[in-house]
């Protein structure tokens, strides 16, 4: 039996706990990543949560800004014995996939911040180091060379790479023992020196900037931006982006989250501005593909252009479009599109032309469109011409039109991450699985192919099993949902071909969409 001096210290303890846990609205605890950790690629995000009038959500900031929410509902029956009064207790457990990797080397700190029903706010945080290799994905094997390892040394649990030659560049590597995967992993990444190799790209002459590539008498305007860091013994990936109508150049590579995003990851970014309608002084711009004109896939306005056969505007293949803006069917100019150049040979020229003054990875090219641009990236699949210099597409906010369901030329399929708006009125995608086409319900009556119809057919060419619905794709992020198709003929970690939808209407709403654009491609 306790003295009374040890009872008055139980009861003080006892005090002391319950001021601190069960008068407390909302308990937080984040697992991972976990303070001093270090963290290099793709892992786990996770912990749990419990409030007395239960938990509303999970909100993630990195260093005191935020940036994500994580979904709740893992179960946790470790936290239901402690904490048995709690509602969804059993359930407490958040978890997602984290891109460690979109973050430049450095320190940061991770807080989960868990708000109850009630409004009652917990914090929990830790300071993590993040750092990785030159390229935050390392996509050719050949690039690691084992044989510069001058030294291998051991601890209780780690052993430790000196030398170790990565894209040129020699590092010390740490790798600790992991119990969560039960395997080794990278615990620190030091970079040795100066790369042991010659420039790779000895013609690299370009700036970021504006230029011009001439063709067919027309000089066709572009900016380049290069990432921070940029060097020529060092060959980076390339996105041209191709901007909405009446964008220009700006409309992407103006954009924060695009800029610092790849920085950190390294990519050559190529904006170019497209071409305006023919009326006089008319400088909205677009891209020609196919179904958008009567020029280039239709009435023989242009003979060389090759397979400028099928009228766009004839009734059976388009017996529904009308166009109120145009006073009824839509003519040269009227189709919100310029017809005077094909962009899909103008797109092949345009890589050709930055690869021979930037040092560009000739197998890792990708195109970004958004809306108009969007409609016109999915044509880089479908010509000879471009399949075989772009490695995927993204199109945001951009579908075939009704009719337009051709697959990419190549026997292996193309890549590509649809991004659509389920609130989008001018490119609405459809319901999921809809395989028919949707209508636009905000002016012009514009019949597009549905996200499911395009994604299934371009799924098809990769050999993906399309007799059975898309599946959901855990990509890590609480704003988009993504599906794709199984049993693909693809290395990639995702599904080669995503369908992937916002909450959100007619907007690129880059900050979710661009990161999650670039996971795909460095997926591949």
């Amino acid at each position: 039996m306790p003295t009374p001096k040890q009872s008055g210290l139980f009861a003080g303890l006892l005090a002391l706990f319950s001021s601190a846990v069960f008068s407390e609205t909302v308990i937080v605890n984040l697992e991972e990543p976990s303070t001093d950790g270090f963290y290099t690629g793709i892992s786990n995000l996770r912990g749990w949560a419990v409030a007395e009038s239960g938990i509303a959500s999970i909100e993630i900031d990195v260093d005191g800004t935020y940036a994500f929410d994580v979904p709740m509902g893992g179960m946790r029956g470790d936290v239901a014995k402690v904490y048995p009064d709690f509602p969804d207790s059993d359930t407490s457990g958040f978890s997602m996939a984290y891109n460690y990797k979109g973050l430049a080397p450095g320190e940061y700190v991770f807080t989960a911040r868990a708000i109850s029903k009630d409004g009652g706010v917990a914090t929990d945080s830790a300071t993590v180091k993040v750092d990785r290799f030159l390229s935050s994905y390392i996509g050719d094997s050949s690039e690691v060379d084992t044989s510069t390892v001058s030294e291998v040394s051991f601890g209780d649990a780690s052993f430790t790479l000196k030398g170790l030659t990565v894209e040129g560049h020699q590092w010390d590597v740490v790798m600790d023992f992991d119990t969560a995967t039960q395997s080794f992993e990278i615990a620190d990444i030091a970079e040795l020196g100066a790369p042991d190799t010659g420039a790779v790209c000895p013609s690299s002459s370009w700036s970021s900037g504006d230029y011009t590539l001439e063709q067919n008498g027309i000089a066709r305007e572009f900016r380049v931006r290069l990432p921070t860091g940029y060097r020529t013994d060092q060959a980076y990936p390339l996105i041209v982006l191709f901007h909405g109508w009446g964008g220009d150049e700006g409309e992407f590579l103006d954009n924060v989250t695009v800029q610092s995003q790849s920085d950190q990851r390294g990519y050559v970014l190529v904006a170019p501005l497209g071409l305006g309608r023919e009326e006089p002084g008319n400088r909205l711009s677009s891209w020609s593909f196919q179904g958008s004109t009567t020029g280039l896939d239709g009435d023989g306005l242009n003979a060389a252009v090759s397979g400028d056969t099928n009228a766009i505007c004839d009734d059976d293949r388009t017996p529904d479009y009308t166009y109120p803006s145009c006073g009824g069917i839509a003519e040269n100019g009227c189709s919100w599109t310029q017809c005077s150049v094909d962009d899909v040979a103008f797109s092949a020229a345009l890589v050709q032309k930055v690869s021979a003054n930037v040092c560009i990875d000739s197998d890792r090219v990708y195109a970004v469109g958004g809306s108009n641009g969007g409609m016109f990236v999915w044509d880089l699949g479908r010509d000879e011409r471009s399949a075989e210099v772009f490695r995927a597409v993204a199109p945001i906010l951009g579908l075939p039109h009704r009719g337009y369901l051709d697959p990419p030329v190549s026997e292996s399929g193309m890549p590509v991450i649809s991004i659509t708006g389920s609130r989008d009125r001018t490119v609405p995608p459809g319901e999921w699985g809809q395989d028919t086409f949707t209508t636009t319900s905000d002016g012009d009556v514009y019949y597009y192919s549905s996200a499911s119809a395009i994604t299934k057919v371009w799924a098809e060419a990769h050999g993906c099993d399309a007799t059975v619905p898309a599946e959901p794709v855990d990509i890590g992020s609480s704003s988009m949902e993504c599906r794709g198709w199984s049993y693909c003929q693809s290395d990639s970690q995702w599904p080669a071909v995503m369908d992937c939808r916002g909450d959100m209407g007619h907007v690129y709403n880059l900050s979710s969409s661009w990161p999650l654009i670039l996971d795909f491609f460095e997926q591949l």
